[in-house]
């Protein structure tokens, strides 16, 4: 019953095509059912509907509370009663658990909210609320709700990193920045003899031979499928030409002998668990600031949110009952609460949110739209 599982059916939910046979040669195709409105068509005549207006009105479901009259008696019950449900009410339950909702999907949604809206009337009448238990969930429920908005707000606020740093940040760090093209020759571990481990001494020195070979100008490709075969592996050699590195995306001993050479050098034999490597620095240069400004910024993005997360939690000192904490929690001695005067059914479970973006908390598990006018 829960909003929640109404938005994974509205998610996976879609239209059908049409299992009708094809026309026969020469009759003309039927007209399109009236309701297989577009969602362009019903975007339109959505439009055409007030914001004041009713989209649900719920027959029957009564106020929980009975208003008094002034005698202090209760107030005749009318012999009708209903519950609405306008457009800006419902689009604000819409725009909190699931924005963008296709308008297919809205009528599948006022339902599951009109089912949330009876099983909450009932258990209000039923003095759900007056539970002990029930309270501290609804307390806890909005320290949570609070807790993941700001958190939302913040990270948000954090994000908008100003240009100004974004270019301080991509100077004094340029060196994270250079990237270079290259070539690189795989030699892989020569067996030993009895092919029941490398040989690491018989690698180095085929590795030193194919070195001298392209250092002297020999193709690197070539040397690749010899270095292969020489090695004995079936697999197929791979491309001598890796394309563009940049720092971070090799080896710590790769990257220091690649970055450390200028264009056209070849670095030495470099031993690897898996064998020796071989480059060749085609080129070198800089990484465009367009090319990583909106990854610079993230970054700083994600920083500046970490810092106020931290500031926020170092701006208290909680302190904590060792004698409590380490030895246990001890017996209550406190008299228990006495249970409510009328017993109360299980609440209904709170609808859950939907998804959001990454990297925070989900929305509210219950939405908090406005109160529905009641007749």
């Amino acid at each position: 019953m829960c909003l929640g599982s109404l938005i994974a059916t509205g998610q996976t939910s879609s239209s059908q095509p049409s299992s009708a046979s094809p026309n026969p040669p020469g009759q003309k195709p039927a007209a399109p059912a009236a309701k297989s409105a577009s969602t362009k068509q019903m975007l339109e005549e959505s439009k055409e509907v007030g914001p004041d207006t009713a989209v649900i009105t719920i027959k029957g479901l009564c106020p929980a509370a009975k208003p008094k009259t002034a005698s202090g008696s209760a107030a005749a019950k009318p012999a009708t009663c209903e519950t609405v449900v306008t457009r800006k009410q419902l689009e604000t339950v819409i725009d909190t658990v699931r924005p963008n909702l296709p308008p297919a999907q809205r009528r599948t949604l006022a339902q599951r909210y009109t089912d949330l809206l009876v099983l909450a009337n009932a258990a209000s009448k039923a003095g759900v609320e007056k539970d002990p238990k029930v309270q501290e969930e609804l307390r806890l429920s909005k320290l949570q709700i609070l807790a993941n908005s700001y958190t939302r707000q913040r990270q948000q606020k954090d994000a908008e990193v100003p240009q100004a740093d974004i270019e301080k940040y991509y100077q004094e760090n340029s060196a994270k920045y250079e990237q270079a093209k290259l070539l690189r020759i795989y030699i892989p571990m020569v067996p030993t003899e009895d092919g029941k481990a490398p040989d690491t001494a018989a690698t180095k020195a085929l590795a030193e031979k194919i070195q001298q070979r392209a250092a002297a100008g020999e193709d690197f490709d070539q040397l690749q499928k010899e270095a292969f075969a020489t090695a004995k592996n079936k697999g197929t050699p791979p491309s001598a030409d890796v394309g563009e590195h940049r720092r971070g995306t090799l080896s710590p001993k790769q990257e220091d002998a690649v970055f450390g050479m200028k264009a056209g050098e070849i670095s030495a034999p470099l031993e690897e668990a898996s064998g020796f490597y071989i480059y060749k620095v085609v080129s070198k240069g800089a990484i465009p600031l367009d090319k990583v400004h909106d990854e610079i910024k993230a970054m700083l993005g994600r920083e500046r949110f970490r810092e106020s997360m931290e500031k926020l939690r170092t701006s208290v000192k909680p302190t904590f009952n060792e004698a409590y904490f380490e030895a246990g929690t001890p017996p209550a001695t406190a008299a228990t609460p006495a249970p409510p005067a009328a017993p109360s059914p299980q609440a209904p479970a709170a609808p859950a949110a939907s998804t959001q973006p990454a990297t925070t908390p989900g929305t509210p598990a219950v939405p908090p739209p406005a109160p529905p006018q009641s007749k």
